[in-house]
């Protein structure tokens, strides 16, 4: 009897302590077991932050390109306007020059009055009230450079004016170049005529011999008679200015 209750006394102690090993809680140095879709998680918002970082980067780095290239276009304008300025001076500066080079190189290109030589006729008319003028330039060339011109101007009174002193005045102003001219020998000569209805001015120039430096000194004694030509000028491009101004121009050549 006894041995029967110390058995029963032994099995609920072996049962009780089953009990209490089981509701012992786990060692702290035990590790833990992390969900994986929190881990995820954790690698996702990692990513994003990075992503979020270096997309600012790329912003910040491209605003800043953006600035340096605009700095520059800036910087650059001023530059490019002062190039822009000098060239179109230039190029102007130098456009009679350029004008007979193009017209030189053309007329040797297709041989038109390359090696041509003569005199080329220009006339032209303009009626006023009282006046009717008359001009006619005479330019002797060779192989297409001037050499010389005469300009007559011929002053008509019109049926209509009553006027004559208007010639007279014309007049007045040739024979005081004239004067000029037959006391230095400049390479200008002038003649002059008066009647009661016309009054002729007869201009002759060896460019060859002109004195351009006692003209400019004595600019006033050539008002109205400035030489507007120069020596081998290219009588083709002296051509076409005069026929762009109402000019009827021929030649004839050797």
């Amino acid at each position: 009897m006894d041995n029967k209750n110390e058995n029963s006394e032994l099995k609920v102690s072996a049962i009780n302590e089953e009990k209490i090993t089981e509701s012992t809680p786990q060692s702290n140095n035990k590790p833990q077991v992390v969900n994986i879709n929190s881990t995820n998680e954790v690698n996702q918002r990692v990513g994003d932050s990075n992503s979020n970082q270096s997309h600012n980067n790329n912003v910040t780095t491209n605003t800043l390109i953006e600035e340096n290239k605009t700095l520059k276009q800036k910087k650059g304008h001023p530059i490019f306007l002062v190039l822009l300025m000098i060239f179109l001076f230039t190029f102007v500066f130098f456009l009679p020059d350029i004008t007979e080079f193009i017209t030189d190189y053309m007329n040797k290109s297709t041989g038109v009055n390359e090696l041509k030589s003569g005199n080329m006729i220009c006339r032209y008319s303009n009626d006023t009230e009282n006046i009717n003028y008359n001009y006619e330039f005479n330019f002797k060339y060779e192989k297409n450079r001037l050499k010389s011109s005469r300009m007559t101007t011929t002053s008509r009174l019109a049926d209509t004016a009553t006027d004559s002193s208007i010639l007279t005045t014309k007049n007045n102003s040739c024979e005081f170049l004239k004067t000029v001219l037959d006391e230095n020998d400049i390479g200008m000569t002038a003649d002059c005529s008066v009647s009661a209805a016309v009054q002729i001015t007869i201009q002759n120039i060896d460019y060859e011999k002109l004195d351009m430096n006692f003209i400019t000194d004595n600019i006033t004694e050539f008002e109205g008679f400035y030489p507007e030509y120069e020596l081998n000028q290219s009588v083709t491009t002296i051509e076409q200015e005069l026929e762009n101004s109402g000019y009827t121009c021929e030649r004839n050549e050797n």
